[in-house]
């Protein structure tokens, strides 16, 4: 004998289809969750990619700067400038190259030492004969070479290129703001000034670990220019500085004169400082290798994922309140690492990740408060409309007639008030089932609804198998010709109903009520008077109205 049942087979597809929402269901809050984060973190990550935080991030750059304030200058390197009392006395600019060779006798009394011209000599001299002499005394001379703006080379004269020790471009990039704030390391394989000036000074003391030549280089500046050891030309050329002084040091030599080669730092805006100084900026973070770091792009929208979606998870159903706190607890944080990071040289975006977790915790409020809503709509639905037949509910029907009652009080217009009843639905109930007698009443929902159209009617279940209907500014001939619309539509309907004794179908019973309402009168008296009106419909036969008017 097999005891298997028929659908044993089907069992295993029953169980499935059984665990896959108790898997699953648990899931989604936390994944609706995960959405704002998630949305905010790949909108920043386009952002990033696009620049489009760029002032905002070049703006908190400088502010940085300003917080960390100045940091040790390398004892190596000096400057020699051409300034605006050199000028005085030498005469304009460019001086003569006798004045550069008296330079560099005076400093090849101080070897070793290396000189790095921060200015071209493209053009021939009566004096060339005279400097050239003097860079092969000294021997360790580095000159400067760049571009025009149409990309013509400026380079020395070639009898000054042979015997320099080195050869470096000073081509300097500006940002839109006017702020310098890298160097390429090689331009169309000509190397930076100051790398030209550590390779050559590695060939004198000990070598200095460089940069790629493909990498751009962050400057770090190191602030004022008052704590860099710096003399003036003339005092050089004159023997009022002494020679030693420049003994195992790297000699920039460059013109700091106002309006000559103007620089702008976040040290230096108004006034700008010299050209001078980037190059002896560059050969101090190479000495020091404390160039600015910079994290790598790709690292930086992976945290923002991770952390947006972190952050959302947080934030999500926590009260306004706590998710601003929240928010500025995570702002002030991130803007605090990033000053700590800068004083270790690490340049971490500031501007982008608070406008990020700004969109993240508004993209969380927003979500919550649309949640807040849906869930209070859902309540409001609750509170109001009949689970069964999804029409107004007892509740719903006092709080709408008492709002008119008063309403149409204070316009002495007319309201009407139709009590119905299903007929004989213990009957019915009894003989076709309680499921049944929940779907009859559901169409008799749909029958009311079909025959009230206007907006400000309201069609309320009432009470077990009794229906109430509302009809505002209504006069007995309007509400007997919506009872007849009723009437008409149920009994399209059709709904079989063999043990009622008035009719082979489903049939109502309406009473009828009509007043002007009283205002030191409540609506209860009107439902009161329809309710005897549907009494008297019943008492005459039922599947009828009835109609009172007071």
């Amino acid at each position: 004998m097999n005891f298997r049942s028929p659908n044993s087979a089907a069992a295993p597809q029953v169980q499935l289809k059984t665990a896959l929402p108790a898997l699953t269901d648990p899931l989604i809050p936390l994944l609706k969750r995960l959405i704002p984060g998630s949305l905010a973190a790949v909108a920043m990550t386009a952002s990033l990619q696009l620049e489009v935080w760029q002032p905002l991030e070049r703006a908190a750059y400088g502010a940085l700067f300003r917080l960390r304030g100045s940091t040790g200058w390398d004892s190596r390197v000096v400057v020699v400038d051409i300034n605006d009392a050199s000028l005085s006395k030498l005469g304009r600019f460019p001086l003569p190259r006798r004045h550069y060779a008296t330079l560099l006798n005076q400093l090849t009394q101080a070897e070793p030492n290396i000189v790095v011209m921060d200015l071209i000599f493209s053009e021939q001299s009566p004096d060339d004969a005279q400097f050239i002499a003097a860079m092969k005394r000294h021997g360790s001379v580095v000159l400067a070479q760049a571009w025009d703006r149409e990309g013509r080379p400026w380079i020395p004269l070639s009898s000054l290129k042979q015997v320099a020790i080195a050869t470096g471009n000073i081509l300097k990039i500006e940002d839109t703001d006017g702020i310098v704030r890298t160097i390429q390391s090689q331009v169309q394989t000509v190397p930076a000034l100051g790398i030209a000036a550590i390779q050559s000074y590695g060939m004198i003391w000990h070598p200095i670990l460089l940069p790629a030549p493909d990498q751009p280089l962050w400057i770090n500046w190191s602030g004022a220019t008052q704590q860099i050891p710096r003399y003036s030309f003339t005092d050089v050329i004159t023997g009022r500085v002494p020679a030693q002084t420049f003994k195992d040091k790297v000699v920039v030599v460059g013109v700091s004169a106002l309006g000559v080669d103007s620089l702008i730092t976040p040290f230096h805006r108004n006034p700008p400082t010299s050209g001078v100084y980037l190059h002896a900026t560059v050969i101090n973070n190479l000495l020091q290798q404390n160039f600015l770091r910079l994290p790598d792009r790709r690292w930086l929208a992976l945290f923002m994922l991770i952390g947006g979606i972190g952050f959302s998870v947080t934030l999500t159903g926590r009260k306004p309140i706590h998710q601003l706190v929240l928010w500025l607890g995570m702002c002030l944080s991130w803007a605090i690492a990033c000053v700590l990071a800068f004083q270790i040289g690490v340049w971490l975006p500031v501007a982008s990740p608070i406008v990020f977790l700004s969109f993240t915790t508004i993209a969380v409020i927003l979500r919550d408060r649309q949640t807040l809503e849906t869930k209070n709509q859902a309540l409001q639905t609750l509170a109001t409309v009949d689970g069964l037949t999804q029409i107004a509910n007892r509740r719903h029907f006092d709080e709408y007639l008492n709002g008119e009652w008063k309403r149409l009080a204070r316009e002495q217009l007319p309201l009407s008030v139709i009590l119905c009843d299903v007929d004989f639905f213990k009957r019915y109930n009894d003989a076709y089932g309680h499921p049944a007698g929940d779907r009859c009443l559901q169409q008799v929902a749909q029958a009311l609804r079909q025959a009230v159209q206007r907006p400000a009617d309201l069609v309320a279940r009432y009470g077990g198998e009794e229906f109430a209907v509302i009809l505002p500014n209504t006069r007995v001939a309007g509400a007997v010709e919506v009872a007849e619309e009723i009437k008409l539509h149920l009994k399209a309907m059709e709904i079989v109903h063999e043990t009622s004794e008035a009719s082979a179908y489903v049939t109502l019973s309406l009473g009828i009520s009509t007043t002007i309402p009283i205002p030191d009168l409540t609506p209860a008296i009107l439902v009161a008077t329809a309710d005897l009106a549907l009494y008297d419909a019943k008492k005459q036969g039922r599947d009828r109205y009835y109609v009172r008017v007071f």
